[in-house]
């Protein structure tokens, strides 16, 4: 497998990239990818074996839960129990943004991506790109970082391990990224499992 390397202006994401990276996405390929926070890996997350592969890229020996972004509130409701008006004020006030959420998880999200305690951890990012790669995908995408288990997150390229580079199937480079705050993880629940 080659992988396709395509410069990108994440501002601006011209049509035939994001058709071309849509297409990768459904057809079970991974991204690695400019988020709104530091360089990503991104797939689709009703993919049972592109999940089983992006842990093994991601060095993970035992099955860890994942990030899930969505589209908006309608998505997250589809896959998590307990968005009551509450919540939904919260999330109204707080998305799109770098709040995730974690939720006991509903009927509709795939049992591989969910926390051992049946728990989903949601984001609606409001960066263009992964909006309109949601947008065009219309399901939920596993987001998560660009690095080996234990290492930083990169905002280059060139932070990020061969081994993962030459595994994935599109590279979307914008460059060095600015520096971003983190995700705020809000749990709704007594306890919850750490995701990165």
């Amino acid at each position: 497998m080659k992988t396709t390397h395509i410069r990108i202006d994440t501002d601006k994401p011209a049509l035939n990239i994001i058709e071309q990276v849509t297409s990768c996405l459904l057809g079970g390929g991974i991204v690695l990818y400019p988020s709104d926070t530091v360089y990503g890996l991104l797939c689709c997350a009703d993919h049972k074996e592109t999940i089983k592969r992006l842990s093994e890229l991601k060095g993970y020996e035992e099955r860890r839960p994942f990030i899930l972004i969505v589209d908006g509130i309608s998505m997250a409701e589809s896959l998590a129990d307990g968005i009551d008006t509450e919540v939904i004020e919260i999330l109204k006030l707080r998305w799109p943004g770098k709040l995730t959420i974690v939720l006991p998880s509903g009927d509709g999200c795939p049992m591989w991506v969910r926390g051992e305690d049946n728990t989903v951890a949601l984001r609606h990012p409001a960066d263009p790109l992964s909006g309109q790669l949601l947008k065009r995908c219309r399901v939920p995408m596993v987001s998560t970082s660009a690095n080996l288990s234990g290492m930083k997150p990169a905002l280059s390229l060139a932070e990020i391990p061969e081994s993962i580079l030459d595994d994935v199937d599109i590279i979307l480079d914008a460059g060095t990224l600015p520096p971003s705050s983190p995700s705020t993880i809000i749990s709704l629940l007594r306890s919850s499992q750490g995701r990165t």
